[in-house]
Order: C-alpha cells, then structure tokens, then sequence
C-alpha cells in the first residue's frame, strides 16, 4: 500500500509542476512534459517490483508506437484552435484522430 501512494504521490507531482511551470513558460512546460517521466517511472517500478526487463522492453516498443499515434493530435489541435473552432471541439477531434491511429497501430503493428 506504501508503494501504491508514493507511486500516485511522485505523478501526481509531476502534473501539477508542469501545470504549474505553464503558467509562466509554455516552453519549459512542455519540455517537462515531453520528457517521459512517466514511462522512466514505470520502467522503473516494473524493474523493482518485478526484475522483468523483457516486460520492460516490451513496453517500451508499445510505447513507442503509440507516441507516434499520438502525432495527428498534435497536427489537428494547435490548427484547429489557430482556426477559430471551440476548444471542445478541436479536443473531441484531435483525440478522436489519435484514437483511430493507435486502433491502427494496434490491429496492423502490435497484433500478437
């Protein structure tokens, strides 16, 4: 139970300073979040818990697939916004795109 908080604890931490760097610098806040805190925290942990590194490498190249499907959300929301459409609907279209391309990735790349 003490690992699960100090799990939620350390991400939820990360959230909240990126949030809140965002506020000044954009920039910076999106360094922060483009790094792969998370996924380095979850390799981690896996590592810990587990000492399974092909689970880990395994993760790792789902996760890179799926970063590039995340590419159109990317593409579509900063043109969408710069367009004049309404937040929520640059939102619902830009994620519904990313949707289709990780269904992609996962029916044509990651099919086991």
């Amino acid at each position: 139970m003490t690992q699960y908080i100090i799990k939620l604890f350390i991400t939820s931490i990360i959230i909240v300073v990126a949030t809140e760097i965002s506020k000044k610098s954009t920039v910076l806040a999106a360094i922060i979040i483009a790094l792969p805190l998370v996924s380095l925290l979850t390799f981690s942990w896996i590592y810990l818990e587990s000492k399974d590194v092909l689970k880990i490498a395994r993760l790792s190249t789902e996760i890179l697939y799926f970063g590039l499907a995340t590419v159109p959300l990317f593409l579509i929301l900063p043109f969408m916004l710069k367009g004049g459409y309404s937040f929520l609907l640059s939102m619902i279209l830009s994620c519904l795109s990313s949707a289709i391309t990780m269904l992609l990735v996962k029916m044509y790349l990651l099919n086991d």
